[in-house]
């Protein structure tokens, strides 16, 4: 895998932080990757891992 993203990008408020969120989701169903579940997400020791759960929305 690879990733343009960095620790160093800024993501200074949640504004950022959901239009980030919103191009890797846009990303990821524009290539058939199915969401749905939860997402676990493992940092080194100095930051807390996390849990992310994505739930499809009914229309």
């Amino acid at each position: 895998m690879t990733s343009d993203f960095t620790s160093d990008d800024e993501v200074p408020g949640t504004e950022e932080f959901e239009a980030a969120l919103g191009r890797v989701v846009l990303t990821a169903l524009e290539n058939d990757i199915d969401l749905r579940g939860t997402w676990e997400y493992r940092t080194d020791e100095e930051t807390p891992d996390v849990e992310v759960m994505i739930v499809e929305l009914a229309q």
